[in-house]
């Protein structure tokens, strides 16, 4: 990225003047290197969600952050509601609930070294992955719709996982104003047996260990040890989340001439917050976020049932299971005052400090 096209607010600040339509400055947060890496297409697409209604105070992109569909992935940005504001489908992803669990196993690798290979195969024999990848689990409707009012709190009372699992879960794993019947038949049928199923791309279930301690008094409050083994899981609603952004996109699009707003890039269709097309969408997202959060409490049940059965009397504990496709609604400081804001969060994890409500 050019340096020259932006102003260097601290080591790791730098900020995108208003210009042109742009309502609000972007701010990305990296140091000078990964500025430099970084591809101009962020710079750009920072600046085009900085031109949508509603925004407040910045979009922002993380040091991470790189080209998406729309919304730069790695994106953050808030909307008011009662200024106009909308919510992206593009902005949120088609992977909507795409997040991340950490496991404690209590095992160390020179436990689990021995029979890696035999663990692996067991893991790739129980949990599919790949595109198109299905799974034993089949679901009917009403089932599916149970799913996707229920998220992780439907999948524990079906016997999978932990009652413990649940506060370790972002909104402790149901995600509230779910609204299974906005979400097509079509996308339902997509999810009939792909529950507790990896998928492709950048999805993952690894079996990790925890090589070095950066912050010993933080890695002692997650129970984290130096030597020992963790699994990571990185998956989201399949695609059923695919079929929700697909068909909200295409509709967002087609109502911008009633709206009056047409964004710089086809990719940023949007729809008033308070409008119908924004309430039904908001809706059927959030029944994409139970369907993320079921399918990775499902994972997590079948990832302990091979440990079991590799190491007799293991017991692996939830760390934390966050997502980073997402639009939620938050209250946050603006201005001296408190807001509820629908914040979205393209490839970026919400991260509240201590004492926060919606941590454990």
């Amino acid at each position: 990225m050019d340096l020259a096209n932006l102003t260097r607010v601290s080591e790791f600040e730098w900020r995108i003047a208003p210009h042109g339509a742009m309502r609000v400055p972007g701010v990305i947060f990296a140091d000078e290197g990964l500025i430099l890496d970084m591809d101009e297409k962020v710079r750009e697409q920072v600046t085009n969600v900085a031109t949508l209604p509603g925004i407040v105070k910045a979009c922002y992109a993380m040091p991470d952050a790189h080209w998406g569909y729309g919304f730069p992935i790695g994106g953050v940005a808030a909307f008011d509601p009662d200024e106009g504001g909308v919510v992206s489908a593009g902005g949120v992803g088609f992977d909507i609930s795409c997040g991340v669990r950490c496991m404690l196993t209590g095992l160390t690798r020179a436990q689990v070294e021995p029979v890696a290979t035999a663990l692996a195969d067991a893991l790739f024999a129980r949990i599919p992955a790949g595109l198109g990848s299905t799974g034993p689990i089949r679901l009917e409707e009403t089932e599916i719709d149970a799913m996707l009012a229920g998220g992780a709190r439907w999948a524990r009372d079906q016997g999978y996982g932990e009652a413990a699992d649940l506060a370790r879960i972002e909104e402790h794993g149901k995600m509230p104003d779910a609204r299974p019947e906005e979400v097509s038949k079509k996308a339902k049928r997509r999810q009939r047996d792909e529950m507790g199923t990896l998928g492709s791309g950048n999805h993952y279930l690894e079996v990790q260990e925890v090589a070095g301690l950066f912050d010993a008094e933080v890695a002692d409050g997650f129970g984290l040890r130096q030597g020992e083994v963790v699994v990571s899981i990185h998956c989201g609603s399949r695609g059923l989340g695919h079929q929700i952004g697909t068909e909200f996109l295409r509709e967002m699009a087609v109502a911008a001439d009633e709206t009056g707003f047409q964004p710089p890039d086809r990719e940023l269709a949007c729809a008033p917050i308070n409008s119908a097309i924004g309430e039904r969408y908001l809706g059927a997202m959030r029944a994409g976020i139970n369907c993320a959060l079921a399918n990775r409490q499902i994972i997590g049940h079948l990832t302990r049932e091979v440990f079991a059965e590799l190491f007799p009397g293991a017991q692996l504990k939830l760390l934390f299971d966050v997502s980073h496709n997402t639009c939620k609604v938050e209250e946050h400081d603006v201005d001296g005052g408190r807001r509820p804001l629908f914040i979205h969060r393209k490839g970026a994890t919400r991260a509240f400090g201590p004492g926060h409500g919606d941590l454990p």
